[in-house]
């Protein structure tokens, strides 16, 4: 096992230039990716299933100490990069993640100095003056500040204060991000790096004005003032500033270390309030807490939980909003087409897209989705080899197409790549604290109740019975997908006697009508012949002679249709 000394002797944020931090970050890359291909491609081979197994566990752990080394040398950005793989525990080896737990709330602190440096700047006065009582041992030392607990006016509070020179750091990092970006763009995939540098950027540069958090932290909490299982920190503006923030200190522990539930039991009230916590926000209030790792939330003695650290936050525009609930609406349904369209209003689908095409990839996917849901016993550490079978690439094969082209079809708008990472992060804990069921499990309830408050009648239907991924209303499958397609114009279906019946109304129609104008026409004629007016006299009867000839042949014509209809 790897030292983790690394890890506890610097107590300093480095102090590279962009180009050294873009060259190291490039070296440490290339030389894991080359680690890994030479242990899947040849190491791997020569072992049989039980040194694979022992060596496989050996090799991540060693994998996760190394990268959690770096990143803290690092600092900065990179440590946010840790932070996000440390959560995905459902998608890589726990001997993986365990180890970038450290990255949540343990990084190495800054000297107490260098703390009151930067509180003094900020407000002109001793911290010690302010917080006689303050604890130069931080609570918790994260990528841009740390925490430190003190007592203010008789109650306990957390002071928050960035490090001194944090945006430097940050700007240098994000230098080394946008070269990553742009060789990414040249040599795999073609995308706007530099909107996406941008927007990156935007999320990265916004933690490091703490006025912008304080805000968010206060407007979130009057979103939630009605839901008693949820707190938010009351905040104390007169020590808060851009690089300085106080707030009422939480008694609690980390959601994570709520305890791992075991098979049968009932579901976890943290993951079940977290996932309620994020169906509001996204559906309800369209503001959400954009950093949802396990430091930031907090699991209260009294069952209650408590989001801080909102320096990254996301907003939703309504259509937006009404897009992602049409897309679980359409997944509930089944409607694929309609699902497609929704994907498409989001902006997830390229202009260029073959939308047939996506539609069966689509159907595809959630029909594997729901039977992987239901094969599965546990969601922790799942396997590559699970999710991407050799069935998917004989289905590409099947549709005439390939996986880049799949990926031509499909686009990520910078402004979803918040969410994207968000999902990921709740999809990484749950699993964590319960491997046997899914934030699906966890979300439907809560999601049918928001459909259920003021929407109308038709989104009431679409959620009435079954799961998640049950067929939403009593319809037959084939009859239901054949109603729809007959309403997009897709289908056709022929009923000869109802047509035939119907060409018989038709006729008799046009009969009626033509023997009402040869009635109308005679009975004009007459009375104008007799006035003395023989001008529109003829012209009436004229009327009635040319109604009189279609009469006629709409007669023969039936009579002719009949006889072949009974041949």
């Amino acid at each position: 096992m790897p030292s983790n000394s690394q890890s506890t002797n610097s107590n300093q944020l480095p102090s590279y230039s962009a180009r050294g931090r873009f060259y190291r970050g490039s070296f440490f890359l290339w030389k894991k990716i080359f680690s890994l291909f030479w242990y899947y491609k040849f190491v791997r081979l020569f072992l049989s299933s039980k040194s694979r197994e022992e060596r496989e566990l050996e090799f991540y752990k060693s994998l996760g100490f190394e990268c959690r080394d770096f990143f803290l040398k690092m600092g900065g950005v990179y440590v946010k990069l840790g932070q996000y793989f440390a959560s995905l525990s459902h998608l890589f080896p726990e001997s993986f993640t365990e180890p970038l737990q450290d990255l949540q709330d343990r990084v190495p602190p800054h000297p107490f100095s260098e703390i009151k440096e930067r509180f003094k700047k900020e407000f002109g006065k001793e911290i010690a003056q302010v917080f006689p009582d303050i604890s130069e041992a931080p609570l918790a030392s994260a990528s841009i500040a740390q925490v430190h607990s003190a007592t203010f006016k008789g109650e306990k509070v957390a002071v928050k204060i960035l490090y001194p020179g944090i945006e430097d750091i940050i700007e240098k990092d994000l230098k080394a991000v946008r070269k990553f970006l742009k060789r990414i763009n040249r040599f795999l995939v073609t995308f706007d790096f530099k909107i996406v540098h941008k927007e990156i950027a935007k999320l990265v540069g916004r933690e490091t004005d703490l006025r912008l958090e304080a805000e968010s932290m206060d407007r979130m909490a009057r979103y939630f003032a009605e839901e008693p299982d949820y707190v938010f920190p009351k905040l104390f503006p007169e020590w808060s500033g851009k690089s300085v923030l106080t707030a009422q200190f939480i008694e609690g522990k980390r959601i994570t270390q709520a305890g791992t539930l075991k098979k049968g039991q009932a579901k976890s009230r943290p993951v079940d309030l977290l996932i309620r916590a994020y169906i509001l926000m996204i559906f309800e209030y369209r503001f959400y807490h954009a950093d949802p790792h396990p430091g930031n939330m907090i699991y209260t003695p009294d069952e209650k939980l408590c989001f801080i650290d909102f320096g990254a936050v996301g907003e939703i525009p309504p259509s937006q909003a009404l897009a992602l609930r049409k897309i679980i609406l359409c997944a509930m349904t089944k409607d694929y087409p309609a699902l497609v369209e929704a994907l498409d209003e989001l902006g997830l689908i390229s202009k260029k897209a073959d939308r047939e095409k996506l539609e069966e990839v689509v159907r595809y996917s959630m029909e594997k989705l729901s039977k992987f849901l239901s094969d599965t016993d546990s969601f922790k550490n799942i396997k590559f080899e699970q999710i991407h079978t050799p069935e998917d690439l004989k289905f590409l094969k099947e549709i005439n197409s390939s996986l880049r082209g799949l990926l031509r079809m499909i686009q990520l708008p910078t402004a979803l790549v918040p969410l994207e990472r968000v999902l990921g992060l709740l999809v990484g804990i749950t699993a964590n604290l319960d491997p046997y069921r899914t934030v699906l499990d966890y979300g439907e309830k809560p999601f049918k109740g928001l459909v259920f408050q003021g929407e109308n009648q038709w989104q009431k239907v679409l959620v009435q019975e079954g799961g998640i991924w049950g067929q939403a209303v009593s319809l037959p499958g084939e009859l239901l997908q054949a109603v729809k397609n007959l309403n997009r114009g897709k289908q056709a279906y022929k009923l000869p006697d109802l047509e035939q019946h119907t060409k018989k109304m038709y006729s008799l129609g046009h009969q009626i009508i033509s023997a009402a104008f040869i009635l109308f026409g005679i009975h004009y004629g007459t009375d104008r012949l007799d006035k003395g007016i023989e001008t529109q006299a003829m012209v009436a009867y004229g009327v009635s002679v040319f109604f009189g000839i279609l009469l006629a042949l709409s007669v023969i014509k039936n009579k002719f249709s009949s006889k072949r209809n009974r041949q």
